[in-house]
């Protein structure tokens, strides 16, 4: 009886109610799936967050990155922050980098640098270049160690204002 209750909700194009269905029969992949492809009918964003914690296919999460980063990037970082103990932030931060929007997940950056990661660090510490904000950088090198030094050096040495040459001495 199930699948035929979901077939029917699928061809009547009642996407909300088969979200509710997925979720209810424990079908959380189909149901991240469908509010994907239907995200005006079918997307609620604490639904999506709470059922995206529950999916089977970790790509599903880099989708759902991609879908938010397209549909809804204002609430990007609420999505991050929900999936941070499920993300491979070194592949996270690469996604976005390529994408050029450091800039906008950088509330999760500093969620998740203290753990330390390279690829956070470096890609924070870019940030932190970028909006020439001196003060943050400094406090980033000094509480977390794990980053390209030399390479960070040679490129504050020749930063325009004096406050980030200092830094690279």
């Amino acid at each position: 009886n199930i699948p035929k209750v979901l077939r029917a909700a699928e061809s009547a194009h009642l996407w909300p109610e088969l979200v509710f269905l997925y979720d209810k029969y424990e079908e959380y992949d189909n149901a991240i799936t469908t509010m994907m492809q239907h995200p005006v009918d079918a997307w609620r964003e604490a639904q999506f967050k709470d059922i995206i914690t529950k999916v089977a296919n970790i790509e599903l999460y880099y989708r759902a990155l991609s879908f938010y980063l397209e549909i809804k990037p204002m609430l990007l970082n609420d999505l991050l922050l929900v999936l941070v103990p499920r993300l491979d932030h070194n592949r996270t931060i690469n996604y976005f980098s390529k994408r050029s929007r450091l800039l906008l997940v950088k509330p999760y950056m500093r969620a998740v640098q203290s753990l330390n990661s390279k690829a956070v660090n470096e890609a924070l510490n870019q940030v932190l270049i970028e909006e020439e904000d001196y003060q943050s950088l400094r406090a980033s090198i000094d509480a977390y160690d794990n980053f390209d030094n030399i390479n960070l050096a040679q490129q504050l040495e020749r930063h325009e204002l004096i406050e980030f040459r200092r830094i690279s001495a």
